[in-house]
This record gives structure tokens, sequence and C-alpha cells, in this order.
């Protein structure tokens, strides 16, 4: 017979609740325990800073090894120091995103003292990204982590859409997500003249003497002075030979001069180039004088106001007469060597016109600046604002505006790889004079080696040539952002914002 429903239900126990079996006592026996661990565990914590240390997420970084165990220098109740800082608003419970940002950076700035990263061009919500320092400098992450490597994905979190962080309008690419030329666009620099106003024509100063080929009038070792020769002399060369120039004979790599930048605050060797002078790099071949001089005459000194260049004329022109250099006011009949616009150079003859008027004379010697100045350069005021450094600059210290370049990195690779637009020997082709010209190479010249580690080297680094120019350096390097450009400017420090 089929049992039915309610002869089933008989079968249960209506008190089966009651009855506790052998798996609610290991649940409770369980749970007794995981109490006891707890209180036993937040005892431990509590009790020294040997404890404390199992709230770490890891070892810090060697630069804060010094206060790992001072936890309360960064942290602070419900203040996270994280990436996702300034989206972590849950004001319930007492975390605010306003005034953790505040704190991060509060904390930080008390020993990093820099500068925001343009943050008065930035929306009010990516001003919040930009104070979070924990966004770009993971912690905890060990010792041997460098803090200051950051992912390209950070920058570009930022720079793939600029024009959604910027309150106006950027004035760079807006759409950066890799080191390409389609994806960064070419060197700013690139994109205008030059800024600089000297002239001054690389190729003519590298040929042999100064001179086109095939043309006479060199210049030799035998016309600069004699304590100068032996700076431009090359091995095995005679006082006959040809003056022969290259890069570095008016190049030479420094670090970053204080104040020079608003992108690069390190001074290592190589971020710069040190100044071109006058003095130091162009006055053994064009010393500047009135005319009247003679190989005794102190040379006009460089970039001083005129009117103390009119009492050095005027003292020049009185001692020539005095010491019978110059037979009378008009004479011009003397036997002493003329330096001309070299110190050195061999007399031209018997007669020479001895300048005896201080206006001829200075006007014979603004001549001799137009060949790398204009009019407006060598004006009283213009000489002023130079010496005060309030004028523009009329030879650029650097032509990379927004990033920066080390050529001690570099120091293999010839500088024509770079630099092949200062060699141009094609005169009917070139100006002049190439001041309006930036002699400085695409990013095509950077992106063959700095790329991603898995793309092949191209091919265009595989010829003679090339390798030539390259002279050994490795043909692969990181293509981080921060090679090139600093987030932080030096200078005033940031004024959290409150």
């Amino acid at each position: 017979m089929r049992e039915t429903g309610k002869q089933r239900s008989q079968r249960i126990q209506i008190d089966y609740y009651r009855h506790r079996g052998g798996l609610h006592r290991f649940r409770t026996l369980c749970i007794a325990v995981g109490g006891i661990v707890a209180v036993l565990y937040a005892c431990f914590v509590l009790a020294g800073s040997a404890g404390k240390s199992h709230l770490s997420t890891g070892p810090v970084a060697m630069a804060h090894a010094s206060f790992e165990n001072d936890c309360k220098l960064c942290h602070q109740n419900f203040t996270p120091i994280s990436s996702d800082a300034s989206s972590l608003d849950i004001k319930p419970i007492g975390v605010n995103a306003t005034k953790s940002i505040q704190h991060i950076e509060t904390a930080c700035q008390s020993c990093h003292q820099v500068g925001n990263h343009y943050r008065e061009t930035m929306r009010p919500e990516a001003k919040l990204v930009d104070q979070n320092c924990a966004g770009c400098h993971v912690d905890h992450q060990g010792r041997d982590h460098n803090l200051s490597l950051v992912a390209n994905e950070r920058c570009a979190s930022c720079h793939a859409n600029l024009s959604s962080v910027c309150s106006a309008a950027p004035s760079v690419n807006a759409n950066v997500v890799a080191f390409t030329k389609a994806d960064h666009g070419d060197f700013a620099s690139l994109q205008k003249p030059d800024p600089g106003i000297v002239k001054f024509d690389h190729a003519q100063h590298m040929r042999p003497g100064q001179v086109d080929a095939g043309q006479r009038g060199e210049m030799t070792l035998a016309m600069l002075d004699e304590s100068l020769r032996d700076r431009y002399r090359i091995d095995g060369q005679d006082d006959s030979a040809a003056v022969q120039l290259d890069c570095g004979s008016c190049h030479q790599m420094a670090g970053n001069p204080s104040g020079a930048d608003t992108m690069a605050s390190d001074g290592e060797l190589g971020r710069y180039m040190a100044p071109v002078s006058f003095e130091q790099h162009c006055s053994a071949c064009h010393s500047m004088n009135s005319g009247a001089a003679t190989a005794d005459t102190t040379p006009i000194p460089h970039a001083v106001p005129w009117s103390k260049v009119d009492l050095l004329l005027a003292a020049t022109i009185d001692g020539v007469r005095a010491t019978g250099q110059a037979r009378s006011p008009r004479g011009d009949k003397r036997t002493v060597a003329v330096p001309g616009e070299g110190l050195g150079k061999p007399a031209t003859g018997e007669s020479v016109s001895s300048i005896v008027d201080v206006r001829l004379a200075r006007e014979r010697v603004q001549s001799q600046c137009l060949k790398c100045h204009d009019q407006a350069s060598i004006t009283d005021e213009a000489i002023r604002g130079s010496l005060g450094n309030q004028s523009a600059q009329m030879i650029p210290s650097r032509w990379f505006e927004h990033g920066i370049y080390d050529h001690a990195a570099h120091r293999r690779i010839d500088c024509k790889y770079c630099h092949e637009a200062a060699y141009n020997s094609d005169t009917a082709a070139k100006p002049a004079t190439d001041q309006d010209v930036v002699m400085i190479a695409g990013i095509q010249s950077c992106t063959g080696c700095h790329r991603d580690s898995e793309l092949p080297t191209p091919a265009s680094l595989a010829s003679s040539e090339t390798v030539s120019l390259l002279g050994g350096q490795p043909t692969w390097a990181s293509d981080r952002c921060t090679l090139c450009h600093r987030y932080h400017p030096p200078g005033a420090v940031t004024k959290v914002e409150r």
C-alpha cells in the first residue's frame, strides 16, 4: 500500500532543532577558537613594534628604511595612501578623499620639497590626482624598489587625452600614448625656428682653415696667439697647418646650471652643454680691435657698454702715438705687426691706416660685432640687459623645452648622428648662416633604440654608416617617459591646497 504524505510527516521529529549533533558542536568550537586567536593577535599587535610589523604591506624602499617602524610619519587613521586615494570617498565611516590627498602631499612635502606639475592649468578633479604622490610613487614594494621609476601607463592616464585634464586647450600634444612619432609627435623644438639670434655657420667653421675647398686665406695655427695654438693643434701639426675645429672645440658637457631649467632639476653631467663663451671659444680668431691695435694692445672686451669701449679706444689711440707706433695724428707708417682680427696676424705692409678718431674706431668695432649680431643686439640697452640676464637668450641653453637629453649617456655616438644639419657642405643649398635652423634630428633618431623591448632592431640601425656613427653604442634602450621628462619642476615648494 502506498504511503501517504500525512503518514510520512508523522516520522519527522517536531523538536529536531533542540537536538545538537556533532556538526553543531564543531562549529561552536571553531567560533570559540577563532575568537580567542583574534583577541590574542590583537594583543600581540598592540603590544609593541614587533607586532605592528604585521600590519605592513611589505618592506619600504631603501630611501624610507630609516623610519620604517614609525608608521605615523606617513599614515593616520581613515586617510588611505594609495593610487586610488583620490576616489576613496566614504564619508559615513570617516574617509574623505580631499583630506586624504592633503595629508599625503603634506607628509611627502615634509621631506621632498618639489613643485607641482602645471597644476594651475588643470581641472579641479585633475588637481586632486596631481596632489596624490602615491599615485605614481608606490612604496612597500621591497628595499630594491625604485620609487622614481614610474610606469608609462601612469603618464598616459592623463596625456592620452590631455584636453580632458586641462582647463584650457593644451599647448603641447594632447594625445601621447607611446614613444613613437605617431603616438608622441615630433619634438616641439623642430616645429618653430631656432630662438637664437647669433649668426653662425657651423659647416663653414668645421672646414679646414674655415674656408671653402680650393679657396685661399685659410686660418692657420701661426695666425693665433702662441699661447692658444696648442688648444687647437691636432697631433702632428706644425704652425703652418690649417686650424681644424670640431664640435668639441666649442661644446663641452656640463651639468644643469642652477635656475636654467624648469624640467631638469638634477646637476648630472651631460644634461646640458656649457654655454659658448666669446672669450673662450671665439676670441682666438675673432679678437676685436680698433684698427690701431698692436701686438701689445689689449683687445676690446666683449659685451661691455659702449662708454667703456670708447675709453679703451681713446687710450689705444693715445698709446700708439705716445710709443711712436703712429707717427702723427694722421700718421700711417709703422713697423710693428698688426693683429687684425686674430692675435699674431702677420703685418700686411708698411703703410697701414691708423684710426685716430674714436668715432671712426667705434664704427670699425661695431662692424666686427655685426658679423655675428644684429643691430638691436649691440645697443647699450641690449648689452646691459644681457649682462643682467634680462634679455632673451642669444644662444639658448637648450632646445628641448619640455624634455631633457643626456649627452654623457650617448657619448659614444658621433655628433653627426643627431646634428647632421651642422655638417651641410652644399653651399648652394644652405643659407649663409644657420641661426634659424634647429640643428637636432627628429624623433626617429631616438625611437630606433628607445623602443619596446619586444620589438626587433630596426633595419635602419644595421647600415654600415649608422653602425659607424653609433660607435658601439647599444641599439636598445628603455622607452620610459621619465628618461626624458621630469614631472616635478624645481623652484618654489608647492603650497598644499586645502
